[in-house]
């Protein structure tokens, strides 16, 4: 499938205008501890998403707890405009993404908690979590530990769920599963050839599969927030297990299309109003 030269140019300029425009902002209000800070940054995403050509509409609503520890799927890179766009918070991301050009820059203005995923640092980094939380900062995970094909969830890891175990003997922590899922382009169903579109995995290079995504059409992005719950009495991998749960259910219904309710467009700009997403199996 080819892309439009003139249309990805005409995305990506304005959204590197807006990139650059906000980071010193950005780099001012994290140095001085600012509220605008936490704020900054959705803002941000906002437009930048809409820039990108990304649809988004919801099913249900965030938590609205402070804080809360929002448990999502993972399938590219653009998750983070999607669910940087509906929350005011930061996201739990691997240590390696601090060397990328831009995105490494982006990720530490957020406030990004980096984490190694090895075993044996497991309970440093949910110290470093927890003092996040404790803070009543916002935290996205991706417990998978990686970014799948989109058509699929891997299991997800149960280690840095081991903040949550530690809350609930301590103040009881609220967690929100999130199921996010690539569902149609220009209005057109994406089957599981075309979920590659949105989704980055394996090793494909970021930049080509950044291009084809600025030079297609306009995508659509279904994020589900299931019902949030408190993480009392629960082990790290029970709360892992039940998580996964949600989210597979989530990531099913999205792709198969079934049972959509009613998906109400969450972004007042670059979302259309009152439009139903059937994706394809």
């Amino acid at each position: 499938m080819n892309g439009s030269w003139l249309l990805g140019l005409g995305r990506v300029i304005p959204y590197l205008v807006l990139t650059f425009a906000l980071m010193p902002i950005q780099a001012l209000a994290v140095m001085t501890r600012s509220s605008a800070a936490a704020r900054i940054p959705r803002f941000y995403h906002r437009r930048a998403a809409r820039l990108l050509g990304l649809r988004i509409v919801t099913r249900g609503q965030p938590s609205a707890a402070h804080p809360t520890l929002f448990v999502s799927n993972h399938t590219s890179y653009l998750d983070i405009e999607v669910l940087g766009a509906l929350l005011e918070c930061s996201f739990i991301a691997k240590s390696d993404m601090i060397a990328w050009p831009v995105i490494g820059w982006l990720a530490r203005l957020q406030r990004s908690v980096f984490v190694d995923r090895l075993p044996r640092n497991a309970g440093e980094h949910a110290n470093e979590v927890a003092t996040r939380l404790a803070a009543g900062d916002n935290l996205v995970l991706f417990p998978e530990g990686t970014t799948s094909d989109g058509n699929r969830l891997l299991p997800f890891k149960s280690a840095l769920f081991r903040v949550a175990e530690q809350a609930a003997t301590d103040k009881p922590l609220t967690i929100q599963p999130v199921s996010v899922v690539a569902t149609a382009l220009d209005g057109m169903p994406l089957g599981r050839a075309l979920r590659p579109i949105y989704a980055w995995y394996g090793d494909m290079p970021l930049l080509p599969h950044a291009w084809r995504v600025v030079s297609l059409g306009r995508l659509t992005i279904t994020v589900e927030f299931h019902e949030a719950f408190v993480a009392g009495g629960m082990t790290r991998k029970q709360l892992a297990a039940r998580c996964e749960r949600e989210v597979l259910a989530g990531v099913a219904r999205a792709i198969r299309g079934r049972e959509p309710g009613d998906l109400d467009p969450h972004l007042d700009d670059g979302t259309d109003d009152g439009d139903e997403i059937d994706a394809a199996a």
